[in-house]
């Protein structure tokens, strides 16, 4: 996959982001544990001072909508959907021209990407040795990593088989549930998608 120049600093900009996010946690966690302990802390391999340069965290623009758009847009398919038909989806229900599709596509990665990695709210799965991944929400899989039925079913349908389990230890556990407040309007959103569908 190709990026262009564009996207590409989008994606260097999140992930300063989050780099700076996660040393301002450290930081934080272990100036706690010097005060509970009472004791310093052993040395570190990489020392949150020289990894965070600069006094104050800087705060992130605004929420993108595009994590509320992949979460809305599995709700209202109620079945895995791969990026493929996602960004399709983002193209047709925005009204967005071809020169921008390559802006939509790194928009629905980098949040997917989020969802994935930071809230645990989608997962990707696959079958075994095929390259074709669709995202569901988190919430379709059983504790074995496993879809549960009716999804197990769609994606039998639209894959050929059975999908590898996911590890469920390995998804994250957010601290508080952004992408429950919803940042576009929803007789808006499901006017939007009465059209796609119509």
């Amino acid at each position: 996959m190709e990026f262009s120049q564009k996207e590409l600093q989008e994606m260097k900009r999140f992930y300063e982001q989050e780099r700076g996010r996660l040393v301002g946690q450290l930081a934080h966690v272990e100036e706690m544990l010097v005060k509970l302990t009472g004791e310093p802390l052993g040395p570190r391999r990489v020392s949150a001072a020289a990894a965070f340069s600069g006094g104050k965290q800087r705060k992130r623009g605004p929420k993108s909508v595009w994590g509320n758009f992949i979460v809305k847009r599995l709700r209202a398919r109620n079945r895995p959907m791969t990026y493929k038909e996602l960004i399709e989806d983002a193209m047709a229900i925005h009204h967005l021209g071809a020169e921008r599709e390559s802006s939509a596509r790194a928009s629905i990665l980098n949040s997917a990407f989020r969802l994935r990695t930071v809230h645990g709210r989608v997962e990707t799965i696959g079958r075994a040795g095929k390259k074709e991944k669709y995202l569901v929400l988190t919430k379709w899989l059983d504790q074995d990593g496993m879809l549960t039925s009716p999804f197990d079913e769609e994606f039998r349908k639209l894959a050929g088989g059975r999908h590898v389990a996911v590890d469920m230890a390995s998804i994250p556990t957010p601290r508080y549930d952004e992408y429950d407040v919803e940042v576009v309007d929803d007789e808006a959103f499901e006017s939007m998608e009465e059209q796609t569908e119509a």
